[in-house]
């Protein structure tokens, strides 16, 4: 008997055409994963709330992100772990041996979640940036310390499928990912000195030394491109082993050379006129509303529309003979010199409340600061120790002050809830700042008016007109002129 056998009218694919098809099929399993999921909205609702209380600058946004693309790595490497795995588990290797596509091409098609993991990092980043509309992120753009947060997930997803080629078990991602996480902390635990190569190898670059100082966040790019290519290529090595070796030791050499860069591209010595480049009078722009000069860092000067919400009902009340303190924004130092000679200043830092509750503190705190500025209480900004305010008049006068220009200021002062700040006095002065809210505002306005020069002397009796009875301090001598406020002095 002769059998006839028709011949198949199917065309066997091409190798390229099977990869590509398991490459589709990986990935839709892979954007279904709850691991794939859960990690984006977790990263993205970690990158909201770490920038959720401050007004964003594109410094501290790009670290909140590139942390948080850190945890959208850690649930792309646990997805790809399971996806690359999933043929040596529960018995079916020994189902797929049978199949066309053999541990090398699936390897190849493991790859796919490159692209995902690049555009997942993207929208996660673009999706935090929306959240924290009406604000927008202040300060210089770096576009590489940005670009972090396309490379980190990619890393992490690589790493998933070349550790499900070799460990398929279902723990080997959530073992792989605490193992990371412990070499991570162990970066932190190396010596920074003389150079500081755990900054280098940490995945997120960290915030420059000063604010709008230029960081080598290139280099950095460019270590982390090394890494990525050097973990695909290992992926690739049973398709194609002697590319794959040839490619892994060169992005190895570039990453290594990457990071050996960025740490020689490092500030080493730190000097006031090196500051100064970047947040010295001379760089600031400058604005005056309503006899008030604010002073902002470079694209930093949509932040004084938030100054002048604290500033302007404080100068509203000052006598129009008074001087108004300069608003001065400073970075990580400050030379302690007025922008211009006998003016006071207040400083203000590169942070600000965002929303809610840590907006309004911040508004308060900058009340604070320029009422006492205002009175003479205090000059050097930069030293939290306090000084002491007894028997000053100027102290009720600053309270007064502090009362007139804040919402429930008045109810605050009399329950003794408002305080100067940086500052110590007792009871006595906040009865006498009491009293002087009992009495008319514009007769103890038309008063501060006549007295204002006398009253900023801590050794003057100015207030005793309204009935104020503090007794003045005994001013240090000539030969104690150099004891300090920190150490306790007396304010003067």
């Amino acid at each position: 008997m002769t059998a006839i056998m028709e011949r198949s009218a199917h065309r066997v694919p091409t190798p390229l055409a099977a990869t590509t098809a398991l490459g589709r099929a990986e990935a839709g399993r892979l954007v279904r994963s709850p691991f794939y999921w859960g990690g984006a909205l977790l990263a993205t609702a970690l990158g909201v709330a770490w920038s959720w209380t401050r007004m964003p600058t594109w410094a501290t946004f790009a670290e909140n992100s590139g942390m948080s693309s850190l945890v959208l790595a850690a649930g792309l490497l646990i997805a790809t772990q399971l996806a690359a795995g999933r043929d040596q588990r529960a018995g079916a290797e020994e189902s797929t041996r049978t199949m066309p596509a053999g541990p090398a091409r699936r390897g190849l098609a493991m790859l796919v979640s490159v692209p995902i993991a690049v555009a997942t990092g993207a929208a996660v980043h673009l999706v935090s940036l929306l959240l924290l509309l009406p604000a927008w992120p202040v300060g210089e753009l770096d576009p590489w310390a940005s670009a972090v947060v396309l490379l980190i997930p990619p890393i992490g997803a690589v790493i998933g499928a070349l550790v499900g080629r070799v460990f398929p078990g279902v723990a080997a991602g959530p073992l792989t990912t605490a193992a990371l996480c412990a070499m991570l902390i162990a970066l932190l635990a190396l010596p920074n000195y003389p150079q500081d190569y755990a900054s280098a190898l940490w995945p997120v670059p960290e915030p420059s030394w000063e604010v709008g100082a230029p960081r080598p966040t290139g280099w950095h790019l460019l270590y982390l491109l090394g890494v990525l290519v050097a973990l695909a290529a290992a992926v690739t090595w049973r398709a194609w082993p002697r590319a794959s070796v040839t490619v892994l030791i060169t992005a190895v050499a570039c990453a290594g050379v990457a990071a050996e860069r960025q740490t020689a591209a490092e500030t080493q010595v730190i000097s006031m006129d090196l500051v100064n480049q970047y947040t010295g009078p001379a760089v600031l722009t400058c604005q005056t509303h309503d006899e008030v000069r604010y002073c902002a860092l470079p694209h930093y000067e949509g932040w004084i529309e938030y100054w002048r919400e604290a500033v302007e009902p404080v100068a509203a009340h000052l006598p129009a003979n008074a001087p108004r303190p300069t608003v001065r924004q400073i970075g990580m130092a400050y030379d302690r010199q007025p922008i211009t000679p006998g003016i006071p200043e207040i400083i203000a830092s590169d942070s600000w409340g965002r929303t809610g509750r840590w907006a309004a503190d911040s508004r308060t705190r900058m009340t604070r600061d320029y009422v006492g500025a205002a009175v003479g209480l205090y000059t050097d900004l930069l030293l939290y120790s306090d000084c002491d305010a007894t028997g000053q008049h100027r102290t009720a006068a600053g309270l007064w002050l502090l009362a007139q220009s804040l919402p429930d200021g008045v109810a605050q002062v009399r329950r003794g809830e408002l305080r100067m700040p940086r500052v110590r006095y007792g009871q006595a002065e906040l009865a006498a700042a009491v009293a002087l809210l009992d009495r008319p505002y514009a007769e103890v306005a038309a008063y501060l008016a006549q007295h204002w020069t006398e009253l900023r002397d801590p050794s003057s009796t100015a207030l005793a007109g309204l009935g104020v009875t503090l007794t003045p301090p005994t001013l240090p001598t000539a030969e104690s002129q150099g004891e300090s406020r920190g150490e306790g002095g007396v304010c003067r």
